[in-house]
């Protein structure tokens, strides 16, 4: 493995198209440059190739194609799954604001992805929206757009995690403090 320096802007750069939590400057690069994307061609080709030797030679004997030789990429994910979770129900304001984990009028604080509160971003609750000078957004729509404002780029933006009350809980934690409540029920 080699090491490169960057300057700091750079770094700031390569943060605006880094999936929070999941990349790391090394895999934000990669997916820039779509390193991954020619490797899976070339690894594709190979497993194509493997795959119709193996099913010639077994054919002739058994007729099946052993484990280590068959396409997964071909299965659907909940056949490789089994028993997978199901995703968690979204977050829901109105929901919060009924069993009064929240107010509706309550002010909510936008932090960046580095969890830093960005002062000048704050929305109002409105039912199961935000209202932000006037306007009623979604939680991640509204957040996409101020982040983008403040030069961070994303095609998706998880709201809750980025909306935080005055004592600094994000709607996120709260939603799944309300769901771990409903569970203990």
């Amino acid at each position: 493995m080699e090491f490169i320096e960057i300057d700091d802007d750079v770094f700031a750069h390569l943060q605006k198209y880094a999936r929070p939590f999941v990349d790391t400057p090394n895999s934000t690069l990669r997916r820039l440059l779509d390193i991954d994307h020619e490797i899976n061609i070339v690894n594709q080709k190979n497993l194509d190739a493997e795959l119709e030797e193996s099913t010639a030679q077994n054919s002739e004997s058994s007729g099946t194609i052993p484990l280590s030789r068959w396409p997964f990429k071909e299965l659907k994910a909940h056949e490789l799954a089994g028993n997978a979770r199901s995703k968690a129900p979204k977050s829901d304001l109105a929901l919060l604001i009924k069993e009064n984990f929240l107010q509706n009028g309550q002010n909510l604080y936008l932090i960046d992805y580095q969890g830093n509160r960005v002062q000048k971003f704050s929305a109002i609750i409105s039912e199961n929206n935000l209202v932000y000078n006037g306007q009623r957004y979604s939680m991640s729509n509204l957040a996409q757009e101020l982040l983008l404002q403040l030069g961070f780029r994303s095609n998706s933006v998880r709201g809750p995690a980025h909306w935080v009350t005055d004592e600094g809980s994000s709607v996120k934690d709260i939603w799944q403090k309300y769901l771990d409540q409903k569970v203990r029920k």
